[in-house]
């Protein structure tokens, strides 16, 4: 049986060139915003060219031990930023851009820093270590999300779908539920926008027509996932278990505030 679940919930600046403030942005309200890092299959702005809430994406992510120079990642031409996350276990760990005098991350080991740069196209860091590292690299979009169907979904009629429509702020688009080849449920959104925020999640839930956050916290549901944009083409794979009977309706849901922005009412076609 479905039952209300709450979504899952220092780091010194990094020296370098070319440093970018990330802005603070604050935590989802009935104000525009800007969410978490999500992890798209794709990085293609879909047809519509309005901003989305600024986003996180993965890039590449390096290990080793010892000196190394990693191997190239693209960052996308429209991206606003992009950071390196740097972490050590041994006695040194420094980062750079090859042939840049300064650091882009040096934390203090066994620790972690960050390193931010504005420079698009294709990069490799060089990394200076005294022991094992891990370092990340993600890039800052505000462009429309545009995941491709997951596989089956392109050949099969939605088990559901439904529009969404306003509840506390303003969704549209199409929500559809499909059955995956291995037996799993999976929503996709497309096309998609609700308000901009952060910190947004997507809920399923039993009852069909939540008009209320009120309503939609009363019914049983599930909390799937945060959005990955607040605008484009994206899927979420469902857990295990998982019904059609008990998969209703779409709900995007604001978790500080409690507040249901938008939602979708799932019917048979």
């Amino acid at each position: 049986m479905l039952r209300g679940r709450a979504p899952a919930t220092g780091v010194r600046p990094a020296l370098g060139l070319l440093l970018v403030l990330v802005a603070l942005v604050p935590a989802c309200s009935r104000d525009a915003g800007e969410p978490d890092r999500v992890a798209p299959e794709t990085r293609a702005p879909t047809p519509d060219s309005r901003p989305v809430a600024n986003r996180w994406e993965p890039v590449a992510e390096f290990e080793g031990e010892g000196d190394l120079e990693t191997g190239s990642f693209d960052i996308a031409p429209g991206a606003l930023q992009w950071r390196v996350t740097a972490e050590c276990e041994g006695t040194a760990l420094e980062v750079k851009l090859p042939g840049a005098s300064g650091s882009l991350a040096r934390p203090e080991c066994p620790g972690r820093a960050f390193g931010f740069s504005i420079e698009s196209g294709t990069h490799t860091l060089r990394v200076e270590a005294g022991g094992p590292w891990v370092v990340k690299v993600d890039q800052q979009l505000d462009t429309a999300l545009s995941e491709p169907p997951l596989g089956g979904m392109d050949r099969k009629t939605p088990v559901a779908r439904g529009d969404f429509y306003d509840v506390d702020q303003t969704g549209e688009g199409e929500a559809a539920l499909y059955r995956l080849p291995d037996g799993r449920l999976a929503l996709r959104f497309d096309p998609f926008r609700v308000t901009n925020n952060s910190d947004l999640f997507v809920w399923v839930s039993r009852d069909p027509e939540p008009r209320t956050s009120e309503q939609a916290l009363a019914s049983e549901h599930v909390s799937i996932a945060r959005l990955k944009a607040t605008g484009g083409a994206q899927n979420y794979v469902l857990p295990a278990g998982l019904s059609e009977e008990e998969v209703r309706s779409v709900v995007i849901w604001c978790e500080p505030v409690r507040v249901a922005y938008a939602a979708a009412t799932l019917a048979a076609p």
